[in-house]
């Protein structure tokens, strides 16, 4: 479940504030690595769809069959949406900032990466990136040759 994720994130924050009282672009970028595959790995895509499917398929229309066609569906929105090399963790926007700032002026602490992390789950949430989120898929080859059912649940 979700709780399993958060729990993994912040075991692996710890252990990166332990080994290291100033986090690294590359520390940070691992965690953003480590967060991907573990969003993309069969069990994480399980725990989302487990999290997800009730309230999703409890709204969906009874003509999309959403307890049927849900998991495989969820399973290609979560391979794209967290993908380690452009997804949502991936290192390059996860880390962009932290990165940067050890750059030009200080080594980022763990707080820093913390705040980034949850920034950019928080971010997740703003309607107006969701719909953007959305739009990415839809102008994607996500769907395919699939015109008719595919874009209907994004």
């Amino acid at each position: 479940n979700l709780s399993k994720m958060l729990k993994f994130v912040v075991t692996f924050l710890a252990l990166a504030a332990v080994a290291s009282a100033e986090l690294s672009c590359e520390d940070c970028s691992a965690i953003g690595m480590a967060i991907s595959a573990q969003a993309t790995s069969e069990a994480g895509i399980q725990d989302q769809i487990n999290f997800l499917m009730g309230d999703i398929c409890a709204a969906a229309p009874p003509e999309l069959g959403c307890e049927d066609n849900f998991p495989a569906f969820w399973t290609g929105i979560a391979t794209n949406l967290f993908n380690g090399e452009i997804g949502w963790y991936a290192p390059q926007f996860l880390c962009e900032d932290v990165c940067q700032e050890k750059s030009y002026t200080h080594a980022p602490t763990c707080e820093d990466c913390v705040s980034r992390l949850y920034g950019s789950t928080g971010y997740m949430a703003d309607q107006e990136i969701q719909v953007e989120v959305v739009s990415g898929f839809l102008n994607s080859d996500f769907c395919g040759d699939d015109t008719e059912i595919c874009p209907a649940p994004l």
